[in-house]
């Protein structure tokens, strides 16, 4: 019997620590920005490799503030106690790119082939 009850008091504690561990939305929002962001150097530096330093870090720059903006209006959480899915709009569809636990955000590694394909076909976010 008290095996049953240490099983259940240790349940708890993790359902504890899960849902007071449980990344925010800026949290979310920050691990996109940080994901699109090496996106956008990896594919600038293979892009751009003629450039100057100074034109390179003003492209940056201008890459970085419209991440910010885009990271802003398209990524979102939606909160399921325990943990948290991010999700990004983009031409009103709406997809689970990541997910949040434990104080960590995961983003999924396809948003790389959707950020490669959208790139070769030169569509804008």
């Amino acid at each position: 019997m008290k095996k049953k009850y240490i099983f259940i008091a240790i349940i708890g504690a993790i359902a504890l620590i899960a849902i007071f561990t449980n990344p925010s939305t800026d949290e979310h929002k920050e691990a996109m920005k940080n994901k699109l962001n090496s996106l956008l150097q990896e594919n600038l530096k293979q892009e751009f490799t003629e450039m100057n330093g100074t034109a390179q870090a003003f492209t940056m720059m201008l890459g970085g503030a419209v991440l910010d903006g885009f990271a802003d209006n398209a990524i979102s959480r939606d909160n399921y106690i325990l943990f948290s899915t991010t999700k990004m709009t983009i031409d009103g569809e709406s997809k689970i790119v990541g997910i949040g636990a434990f104080g960590n955000v995961f983003i999924s590694n396809k948003i790389d082939e959707a950020v490669e394909q959208r790139l070769q076909n030169k569509e804008e976010f």
